[in-house]
């Protein structure tokens, strides 16, 4: 059916309004605030459906796929896009599209297809939620239930169908006659736009009630058994969206309006418990050893990061997320569990970490060899180990590292109970466990069921309440789930001001970031125990100094002696100073007497003879002899150092400042 001239004219002129004839909602009328009101009130609706559906239909409902027909300027659409993995925005109106296309493109929601109605259902597709909302209104009863039947076949075994329609009028019979002549003969509805000082042009919008009784009839005849109503009443009319929930083996009806649609059976997913129960893990191990093994070309996984420039930021986004509570240090031994072609371990190991490389395909770590070879990390680091695993035992010792990461990698494990134990197992006391991982549904997105019907690859569902209840029999004392939004959300001024005065804005952020979250499992694991503190990090560095000279006054060319007392008053323990990193060691700064700095490093010094670790709380007292300076004033400003990490007033202290007068040395 071709779009309408008039209404195509209309919907280009008063997209808002055409959904809710409310004034406020009319171009001329229009406001930012008007405008924030209107999809903020698809904002609350999409919540209400989510909430319902949950409570009262089926409690476990997570949608990746959405169908939102009628979408209109895409008031439903971009919040059902924040909350699911993909939705397909299907209107007839090509400008109504268009205002939603922009309105999308200005809320940065960049997982909408929009599809004119006139050839959407010419391809059958299925959908976990299918929505349409404000539509079956505006079409007469018949073409109306036609429609339903074709949507209810649009929805997946076990998806959920939200449909409202008006089912009672409160609207006087001659009111209802004139509505009817209205919207079937262009010349009366053109006469009652000129009484109301409208566009003559400007065409009707219908109200059509519908017999809920047929609504339920379509459902008893299409095998529909769960189903849930929620009543809508204003003053002129009462409507009823219904919720109904697909048999888990269901076919689609057949219409004179529809073609046939027959839903996937149910043989045709695969379901990831059932293929690890008929897969051995030496199976798995070699499915794996065969993808890598017939790679003929190396660069895309030597280019990682940096291979796709549309995976990498969420690549990137998704390493510092776990870099940030991971707490570092130059010499910490990480394990990356699954580190495949090794790009993120090298990253590691430019960090000055000591990585150790586990994966169970022996190529992929000769990918990774030839990676740290092509790509040698700068400066003196520690080497890297590369560990082949048999999938299930860590050949490592107990207690004999303080990191393990997994990169969207533990959901490839076919035993992640006994990957858990393993990591308890070899963690040292207080050491952390970091996890990037998909959500609690991931078996059964498209990409999954691709990657296990293709290539026997485990894509499990990470259930986290299941990975903590593990977790707290293999040694692990807490749980921290990593709390962040995966895409920019991109907002105006007012907007961004609105936001950061807890405004509006922020159920909007809140529902975008939630969206993301459903799908998506970063978190860490602590094992019970503490580790030590020392000084290869800025935290718990805290010093006291206090400094005098030995000798007065200093004299020309003479070495200038100062006694100094030095005590730990923070948490970490500092290492010798002749430790490479983090060894902890007195400095002088050399400054004229109106504070411009002359030399940064005048000298450094040991704290013991020989050099030794000092705990916190212990105290040292130490002569230092300074090069000999030329006659003049001068400050000196004593503190502590960590070396290849900060100096102590960087991290808070408060070094020792002494006034130095150097005379000459008369003979």
């Amino acid at each position: 059916m071709k779009p309408d001239r008039r209404w195509e004219a209309f919907a280009a002129r008063e997209p808002y309004y055409a959904v809710f004839t409310d004034p406020r909602f009319r171009s001329a009328n229009r406001t930012p605030q008007s405008e924030r009101e209107f999809f903020d009130s698809g904002e609350l609706l999409v919540d209400s459906l989510f909430y319902t559906i949950k409570r009262k239909l089926a409690p476990d409902f997570n949608p990746e796929l959405v169908l939102e027909y009628g979408c209109g300027p895409g008031r439903l659409a971009i919040p059902f896009a924040r909350r699911v993995g993909s939705v397909t925005a299907v209107d007839r109106s090509p400008a109504m599209l268009d205002v939603a296309k922009r309105e999308a493109a200005k809320q940065t929601v960049v997982n909408i297809a929009f599809k004119p109605a006139s050839d959407f259902f010419s391809e059958p597709r299925k959908f976990d939620l299918v929505n349409c909302y404000h539509v079956f209104q505006r079409l007469r009863p018949a073409a109306g239930l036609a429609l339903f039947r074709k949507l209810l076949g649009c929805l997946g075994p076990g998806g959920v169908g939200a449909f409202h329609f008006l089912y009672r009028s409160a609207t006087p019979s001659v009111v209802e006659w004139t509505r009817l002549a209205r919207e079937r003969l262009p010349a009366i509805n053109a006469v009652a736009n000129l009484a109301r000082r409208k566009a003559l042009d400007e065409p009707f919008i219908p109200s059509h009630t519908y017999d809920i009784d047929d609504v339920f009839r379509i459902l008893d005849d299409a095998g529909f058994l769960a189903s849930h109503v929620v009543f809508e009443r204003n003053d002129e009319a009462t409507g009823a969206i219904v919720l109904v929930q697909a048999p888990l083996s269901f076919t689609a009806i057949e219409s004179d309006f529809t073609p046939s649609l027959t839903a996937t059976p149910d043989d045709a997913i695969i379901n990831v418990r059932d293929l690890i129960a008929r897969t051995s893990i030496d199976d798995l191990n070699r499915t794996a050893e065969e993808y890598f093994a017939s790679l003929t070309q190396w660069e895309h996984h030597l280019a990682k990061p940096f291979s796709k420039a549309d995976e990498t930021p969420a690549l990137l986004l998704n390493v510092s997320m776990l870099l940030q509570g991971l707490r570092l240090t130059p010499g910490t031994t990480v394990l990356e569990f699954g580190a495949g072609t090794g790009w993120l371990s090298r990253f590691l190991t430019q960090l000055g970490c000591r990585v150790i490389l586990l994966d169970v395909s022996a190529t992929a770590l000769k990918i990774a060899r030839a990676l740290y070879e092509r790509q040698p990390p700068i400066g003196e680091r520690p080497a890297p180990q590369f560990l082949e695993f048999d999938g299930r035992r860590i050949d490592l010792p107990d207690a004999s590292v303080e990191r393990i990461i997994c990169f969207d990698a533990f959901h490839h494990s076919p035993n992640p109970d006994a990957m858990l134990r393993e990591f308890g197992r070899v963690l040292k006391p207080g050491g952390i466990a970091a996890f990037a991982e998909p959500g609690p549904h991931h078996s059964r997105s498209p990409l999954s069921q691709f990657e296990m019907r293709t290539y026997g690859v485990i894509e499990n569902d990470v259930d986290i309440q299941s990975i903590w209840r593990t977790a707290q029999t293999c040694g692990f004392r807490d749980l921290k789930m990593i709390v962040f939004h995966g895409t920019p959300f991109h907002i105006s001024l007012e907007e961004y001001e609105d936001l950061l005065a807890g405004g509006a804005v922020c159920a909007t952020w809140m529902a975008s970031t939630r969206a993301f979250l459903r799908n998506v499992r970063s978190f860490y694991l602590y094992r019970e125990g503490f580790e030590r503190l020392d000084s290869r990090s800025a935290s718990g560095l805290v010093c006291q100094i206090e400094a005098s000279l030995a000798e007065t006054p200093a004299k020309d060319g003479q070495p200038v002696l100062i006694d100094v007392t030095v005590s730990n008053r923070g948490t970490a323990t500092w290492l010798a100073s002749n430790d490479p990193v983090g060894g902890v060691a007195l400095g002088v700064h050399l400054y004229d007497t109106a504070g411009k700095l002359l030399k940064l490093d005048l000298h450094w010094q040991d704290l013991t003879d020989p050099p030794r670790e000092i705990a916190p709380e212990e105290t040292v007292n130490v002569r230092m002899a300074l090069p000999g300076l030329s006659a003049g004033n001068y400050v000196l400003e004593i503190d502590c150092v960590a070396q290849g990490v900060t100096w102590f007033a960087q991290a808070g202290s408060q070094p020792a400042r002494l006034a130095l007068d150097v005379v000459p040395d008369v003979v």
